[in-house]
């Protein structure tokens, strides 16, 4: 089976299962593992290889639910809590962001794909009377501060002091 990945891949989980036992190296998500399994370059760092036993009393599709925020319809749910086992979860961002194409390996079986759940909801009209302002008069300037007047004068007295200087040298010149 062949599964493409577009390069604008963006948020999804695709969920391929196997009943058939994996080698150490797919198991432990190796490069040469996952080639094995899906024919291109994954990073492993963006799989997730389950084996279903390990879960205990939790589902496949609660450990997805949970794990990576992302809720299954109810028939896509049911498939994933059929699955005996090891489940092999990739994420978009496993392909490095550019187009690719799987190469399913004997036994390894497409369940499904989650999409981010995405819930837009329209903005809120705001209230425009706070948006009309008041033009009718003029800005008015604000009254300087302390500080401002303090570095004023000292600016005055520092040009002052200059030219004073600045004249006693060329008188005694």
């Amino acid at each position: 089976m062949t599964i493409s990945i577009p390069a604008n891949d963006h948020g999804q989980l695709r969920v391929f299962a196997t009943d058939d036992p994996l080698p150490a190296a797919a198991l432990n998500k190796t490069s040469e593992g996952l080639m094995t399994l899906f024919g291109a370059a994954l990073d492993p760092t963006y799989v997730d290889v389950v084996r279903i036993a390990d879960l205990a009393d939790m589902t496949l599709s609660a450990y997805i639910a949970e794990g990576y925020d992302m809720t299954a319809d109810l028939a896509d749910q049911a498939a994933l809590d059929r699955l005996t086992g090891t489940a092999i979860l990739v994420l978009s961002r496993a392909t490095g962001g550019e187009a690719a194409t799987l190469q399913l390996a004997s036994g390894l079986n497409h369940v499904t794909t989650y999409s981010p759940d995405v819930k837009l909801s329209p903005p809120a009209a705001l209230p425009d009377a706070s948006a009309k302002g008041t033009l009718d008069q003029p800005p008015q300037r604000s009254k300087k501060s302390d500080a401002r007047v303090g570095g004023m004068i000292a600016m005055y007295a520092l040009i002052g002091m200059f030219a004073l200087v600045g004249l006693m040298i060329w008188v005694g010149g």
